[in-house]
């Protein structure tokens, strides 16, 4: 009797504990719901909210406005009209080889790659503006440098153009001349230890890049990838000799400054005799020598107009960029392509023909400036990589006295 009355005690209580655990759980669910509530409130009410982005969208937006949009638009962002745009984005799919992926179409691709050499960006900055992850950034961008790269061929060639009005009477003394020819140095980045390698004469890490160049701007040789340091000797050496090899048809000619050897195949002007065009403001040649390298000086000048536009029209030129040098070497060559695609486009695009004329209105005013430096100075690396002969000589002398000639019979009848 005694051991029920205990049992049913004990079980009584059990009863009340957890009847009382039960009262306790309900209250604190009843308290946290009550906090979560006020939460939820002051954050709906009092909380500013980002809204939901639509990255497609935006993307859509941007590339619509930068290439289907306003023709000035494209050709600040892009360097190219919409039609010059979509004109390369098809010759790079046709013969270069590009073709677009499964969320990234080909004119998407081109203007990220347009838009990184126009500017000079890095692909933080392009990722904010193309909604795109860097590494889609990365891989777009070298898959049209190798489609611009494939159709180099088509584009850095020699191709006869007709001049008229002032560029025809510039050159219509050099009957025989190609073009002229020249080399210039762009800045690159390389590791600390290819410094050294790397540092010109003025102390700025480059690479020294020989080129050439038509009556027309449009660049008809380019050898990229030699060190800062290497002379522009060298440079030619190796362009006699490369794979990629500067030809020179039988009987014709460069056009090349004082600091290169006059002789077959490279015109250069009378050494110790006024040369640059500023130094001719107010002054009339007075020997054959003087007339002669007024006119070379006149033409010239071509080379160095193309290297202005060239470098005015891409950013990445004029400063260094964050890219390996193998590829940073392959993007000076891009350029080189791009500068003869547009020029060859201006042909029946207005647009991008006006761009150039402002191009070529700064250019020519720092050139003038950038002559005055050179003459101050007195820099001149003399290249002897071509051998002067005496019939070379004596072809300079006679161009040089029928010029004078002529110009003293005009100047009777003037």
């Amino acid at each position: 009797m005694d051991h029920s009355i205990v049992d049913t005690a004990m079980t009584s209580r059990k009863r009340k504990r957890e009847e009382y655990k039960n009262i306790i759980l309900l209250a604190a669910a009843c308290v946290v719901h009550m906090v979560i509530g006020v939460v939820t409130w002051y954050h709906n009410n009092y909380f500013v909210k980002e809204p939901t982005r639509n990255w497609e969208l935006e993307r859509h937006s941007f590339l619509n406005r930068l290439y289907r949009g306003k023709n000035k638009d494209c050709i600040e962002q892009l360097r190219l009209s919409k039609n010059a745009f979509f004109n390369l984005c098809r010759i790079l799919q046709e013969k270069g080889g590009l073709v677009r992926t499964r969320n990234v179409p080909t004119t998407e691709a081109v203007a990220m790659f347009l838009h990184i050499l126009a500017h000079n960006l890095k692909y933080m900055v392009v990722q904010f503006s193309y909604c795109r992850s860097k590494e889609t950034i990365s891989r777009q961008f070298n898959d049209v440098l190798r489609a611009v790269m494939k159709v180099s061929k088509d584009y850095l060639n020699f191709q006869p153009c007709t001049l008229e009005g002032a560029k025809a009477n510039k050159w219509r003394w050099f009957e025989r001349c190609i073009g002229a020819l020249d080399g210039t140095h762009i800045p690159v980045t390389v590791s600390p230890d290819e410094r050294p390698r790397y540092r010109n004469r003025k102390g700025d890490v480059s690479t020294n890049v020989l080129a050439a160049c038509g009556p027309d701007l449009r660049f008809i040789y380019v050898l990229p990838g030699w060190e800062g340091s290497a002379g522009d000797s060298r440079v030619l050496r190796d362009a006699l000799r490369h794979q990629n090899k500067l030809e020179i048809p039988t009987g014709k000619y460069f056009l090349v400054d004082a600091g290169y050897t006059n002789g077959p195949g490279f015109l250069a002007p009378y050494r110790g005799t006024r040369y640059h065009l500023n130094e001719w403001i107010g002054n009339t040649p007075q020997s054959y020598k003087e007339l002669f390298n007024l006119r070379h000086a006149s033409a010239r000048n071509a080379i160095e107009r193309s290297f202005g536009i060239l470098k005015k029209r891409w950013s990445i030129l004029r400063t260094p960029s964050f890219f390996d040098i193998k590829t940073q070497i392959r993007i000076i060559n891009a350029c080189f392509v791009l500068h003869n695609f547009i020029r060859d486009e201006q042909q029946t695009d207005q647009v991008l023909e006006v761009q150039d004329l402002e191009f070529l209105s700064v250019v020519d005013e720092e050139l003038v400036h950038q002559s005055r430096e050179e003459v101050q100075n007195n820099v001149i690396d003399n290249i002897t990589t071509i051998q002067a002969t005496e019939e070379w000589t004596r072809f300079r002398d006679t161009l040089a006295m029928n010029m004078f000639a002529n110009y003293q019979v005009r100047r009777n009848f003037a």
